[in-house]
């Protein structure tokens, strides 16, 4: 599970930073533990809401799909501790909770 979390944690800032070839590359690492290593043939995000983020991923050896989720703001904090960025990510982003800045 945690190699699944990192490439989502490298997904989502992937997502805000399409340009940043470090993350491209990060990411495609933590793609390759997950196909190598723990042997899933797919993985990708299924959905999110505000709390949490679905992923499917399916089992190389006997062909099982699950779905399981991440907390959405564990998943946002390393973007955030990278970049400041606010937390939102994904199209359901709104800036309504933010505090104003003085």
């Amino acid at each position: 599970m945690d190699a699944l979390f990192y490439w989502l944690q490298m997904k989502w800032i992937v997502f805000k930073r399409p340009d940043d070839e470090a993350a491209r590359e990060t990411l495609g690492f933590f793609a390759q533990i997950l196909s190598e290593d723990h042997r899933l043939t797919s993985f990708d995000v299924r959905s999110e809401d505000e709390g949490k983020v679905y992923i499917t991923y399916v089992e190389a050896e006997n062909g099982t799909e699950r779905t399981v989720w991440f907390d959405r703001e564990s998943v946002e904090q390393l973007n955030r501790d990278m970049f400041g960025e606010p937390a939102g990510c994904g199209p359901d982003f709104e800036t309504e909770d933010e505090e104003e800045q003085p």
